[in-house]
Protein backbone atom coordinates (compact mmCIF):
# COMPACT_ATOMS: atom_id res chain seq x y z
CA UNK A 1 0.00 0.00 0.00
CA UNK A 2 1.17 3.26 -0.94
CA UNK A 3 0.47 6.77 0.40
CA UNK A 4 1.82 9.96 -0.53
CA UNK A 5 2.51 13.01 1.75
CA UNK A 6 2.04 16.55 1.22
CA UNK A 7 4.62 17.95 3.16
CA UNK A 8 3.84 21.70 3.07
CA UNK A 9 1.45 23.70 5.08
CA UNK A 10 -1.21 25.49 4.13
CA UNK A 11 -0.32 28.86 4.28
CA UNK A 12 -4.01 30.68 3.81
CA UNK A 13 -5.19 28.17 6.04
CA UNK A 14 -2.66 28.58 8.86
CA UNK A 15 -2.57 32.60 8.60
CA UNK A 16 -5.58 34.14 6.76
CA UNK A 17 -8.69 34.55 8.31
CA UNK A 18 -8.14 34.04 12.24
CA UNK A 19 -7.70 36.43 15.30
CA UNK A 20 -4.90 35.38 16.79
CA UNK A 21 -4.74 36.38 20.05
CA UNK A 22 -1.10 36.60 22.40
CA UNK A 23 0.10 33.54 24.83
CA UNK A 24 2.99 34.95 25.89
CA UNK A 25 6.23 36.40 24.62
CA UNK A 26 9.57 34.64 25.34
CA UNK A 27 13.27 36.01 25.26
CA UNK A 28 15.99 33.70 26.72
CA UNK A 29 13.69 31.11 28.70
CA UNK A 30 12.02 34.22 30.63
CA UNK A 31 8.21 34.09 29.52
CA UNK A 32 6.11 37.34 29.66
CA UNK A 33 2.24 36.59 29.80
CA UNK A 34 -0.53 39.41 29.10
CA UNK A 35 -3.17 39.53 32.02
CA UNK A 36 -6.26 38.45 31.36
CA UNK A 37 -7.68 41.90 31.00
CA UNK A 38 -4.89 42.85 28.40
CA UNK A 39 -5.81 41.64 24.94
CA UNK A 40 -3.21 41.60 22.51
CA UNK A 41 -4.29 40.53 18.93
CA UNK A 42 -2.83 39.49 15.40
CA UNK A 43 -4.62 39.32 12.33
CA UNK A 44 -3.10 38.24 8.77
CA UNK A 45 -4.70 39.19 4.91
CA UNK A 46 -3.80 38.19 1.69
CA UNK A 47 -0.08 39.75 2.22
CA UNK A 48 -0.79 42.51 5.25
CA UNK A 49 -0.85 41.94 8.82
CA UNK A 50 -2.25 44.33 11.76
CA UNK A 51 -1.98 43.71 15.78
CA UNK A 52 -3.46 45.33 18.15
CA UNK A 53 -2.49 46.25 21.94
CA UNK A 54 -4.84 46.59 25.31
CA UNK A 55 -4.10 50.47 25.19
CA UNK A 56 -5.10 51.20 21.41
CA UNK A 57 -1.54 50.48 19.72
CA UNK A 58 -0.81 49.20 16.43
CA UNK A 59 1.75 47.21 14.62
CA UNK A 60 1.61 46.54 10.76
CA UNK A 61 3.33 45.52 7.92
CA UNK A 62 3.49 43.00 5.02
CA UNK A 63 4.31 39.52 5.84
CA UNK A 64 5.01 36.00 3.92
CA UNK A 65 5.88 32.87 4.61
CA UNK A 66 7.00 29.27 2.84
CA UNK A 67 4.66 26.34 3.79
CA UNK A 68 8.08 23.74 3.26
CA UNK A 69 10.59 25.49 5.20
CA UNK A 70 8.37 27.12 7.50
CA UNK A 71 10.36 30.18 7.31
CA UNK A 72 8.36 33.60 7.90
CA UNK A 73 9.56 37.15 7.59
CA UNK A 74 7.59 40.61 7.89
CA UNK A 75 8.76 43.76 6.28
CA UNK A 76 7.16 47.67 6.20
CA UNK A 77 6.35 47.49 9.76
CA UNK A 78 4.59 50.42 11.23
CA UNK A 79 3.83 51.32 14.50
CA UNK A 80 1.22 53.60 15.65
CA UNK A 81 0.57 54.66 19.59
CA UNK A 82 2.96 51.68 20.62
CA UNK A 83 3.71 53.09 24.32
CA UNK A 84 7.32 52.87 25.87
CA UNK A 85 5.95 51.25 29.00
CA UNK A 86 4.48 48.31 27.16
CA UNK A 87 7.13 45.56 27.27
CA UNK A 88 4.92 43.29 25.77
CA UNK A 89 3.96 45.48 22.40
CA UNK A 90 7.59 46.62 22.09
CA UNK A 91 8.68 42.90 22.32
CA UNK A 92 6.26 42.12 19.70
CA UNK A 93 7.51 44.62 16.81
CA UNK A 94 10.69 43.71 17.54
CA UNK A 95 9.62 39.41 17.12
CA UNK A 96 7.52 40.50 13.91
CA UNK A 97 10.63 42.72 12.59
CA UNK A 98 13.51 39.94 13.03
CA UNK A 99 11.37 36.89 12.32
CA UNK A 100 12.57 34.08 10.60
CA UNK A 101 10.17 31.16 11.26
CA UNK A 102 6.96 30.21 12.30
CA UNK A 103 5.28 26.68 13.79
CA UNK A 104 1.87 26.18 14.15
CA UNK A 105 -1.50 25.35 12.81
CA UNK A 106 -5.11 26.68 12.85
CA UNK A 107 -5.52 26.39 16.62
CA UNK A 108 -2.03 27.91 17.87
CA UNK A 109 0.72 29.77 16.02
CA UNK A 110 4.49 31.08 17.09
CA UNK A 111 6.03 33.65 15.35
CA UNK A 112 9.90 32.49 15.91
CA UNK A 113 12.73 35.22 16.16
CA UNK A 114 15.71 32.80 17.28
CA UNK A 115 16.07 29.63 19.59
CA UNK A 116 14.09 30.86 22.64
CA UNK A 117 12.81 34.16 21.09
CA UNK A 118 9.22 33.52 20.23
CA UNK A 119 5.68 34.51 20.52
CA UNK A 120 2.94 32.04 21.14
CA UNK A 121 -0.49 32.28 20.15
CA UNK A 122 -3.84 31.11 20.09
CA UNK A 123 -6.94 31.64 17.77
CA UNK A 124 -9.85 32.53 19.18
Amino acid sequence: MMASCNSSDDISGIFIGHNWRLTYVEEGGIRRWPSQENSYSLMFGENSFNATTPNGGRISGRWSADGKTRQFSCTSIRTEGVSATDTIARQMADMLRNAQKYDGDTHYLQIIKEKNHLMQFYNR
